[in-house]
């Protein structure tokens, strides 16, 4: 057996290599390659795949899959699994499998920071180059009293509700079902009336597209901040986010990618970053450890962490 591993080699302890090295011979594709000449497709021996999306541009489809030989399975090095055609996978028996919960405490510190970042103007700071403005324009808010609403209460929407909460905020949630009876449950569009920060969290699959439509995003009031903290664009109107945004009658955090302008092009009070909110040193071990798991698994043929089954 072959193991193909899109990641860089230093990523993993020399432990962990040697332990999947007992598997089978062990590839590092450390550098991103042409998929029609991935070097995988000319190897006729059984594999399974270790892949991160960076080389795959976030889309692992059917054909892409199709021209690849006796493979066992794939190992996913994220907790989203939107970005390869698990159907393809599921009628083909290939075994799928994610990280799930690695980075919990790191996304919801981030969501913190980014709402803090929002609070006391950060981003029209550092594009005024730090000129002290006692206007109200650059009135900053406390946090205390004031209301998250949180979109999803899975791990990590839990996880920003108790740090919100442990601020001294009031905390609201929309869920399809009853979560947690320590915060208020309501639907979308008290979220969008009445929350002062929203934080989006909820899983990105075909029954959440659009679940934030632009009459909800019209509907928060001129003090609102949403944070989001995936790059999952097609979830809601990126653009009208943008223009309320830059008229200043939101404020506005979200991650970058791409040629996507850069913070200090936007105006008013929007936060644009590059995508660190996953990216720590704690939430980089633990994800490697599950990876390598995932990968025994699979060789053992007793797989945990599937997502096609």
């Amino acid at each position: 057996m072959k193991i193909y591993v899109t990641y860089t080699k230093d990523s993993f302890t020399e432990k962990q290599i040697n332990d999947l090295k007992r598997l089978g011979e062990v590839i590092f594709l450390e550098d991103v390659f042409n998929l029609d000449n991935a070097p995988y497709l000319y190897d006729d021996s059984e594999k399974i795949l270790a892949v991160d999306p960076d080389w795959y541009n976030w889309d692992i489809n059917s054909n892409h899959l199709s021209k690849i030989k006796n493979l066992k399975g794939i190992c996913l090095s994220t907790t989203a699994f939107d970005w390869i055609d698990l159907n393809y996978c599921k009628d083909n028996n290939i075994v799928v499998t994610n990280i799930p919960k690695y980075s919990t405490d790191s996304v919801a510190e981030y969501a913190i920071f980014l709402m803090m970042c929002l609070a006391k103007k950060f981003p029209i700071q550092a594009k005024t180059d730090y000129k002290m403005d006692y206007s109200k324009a650059m009135l900053n808010t406390e946090i205390r009293n004031k209301t998250a609403g949180i979109i999803g209460l899975g791990t990590i929407g839990s996880k920003i509700a108790s740090m919100c909460h442990s601020l001294g905020m009031q905390v609201i949630y929309w869920n399809r079902s009853s979560k947690d009876n320590n915060y208020q449950r309501v639907d979308l569009e008290t979220i969008f009336k009445e929350a002062d920060f929203i934080f989006p969290t909820f899983a990105t699959n075909n029954e959440t597209k659009q679940l934030i439509t632009d009459e909800l995003i019209n509907k928060m009031n001129g003090n609102a901040v949403i944070n989001v903290i995936n790059n999952a664009r097609e979830l809601y109107n990126h653009d009208l986010l943008l223009q309320r945004a830059e008229k200043g009658e939101i404020s506005y955090a979200f991650e970058l990618y791409g040629e996507e302008k850069k913070m200090y092009e936007y105006q008013g009070n929007i936060m644009a970053t590059a995508p660190y909110a996953f990216f720590t040193e704690e939430a980089i071990n633990r994800l490697v450890e599950i990876w390598c798991e995932n990968i025994k698994s699979i060789a053992d043929d007793n797989p945990q962490n599937v997502v096609n089954k």
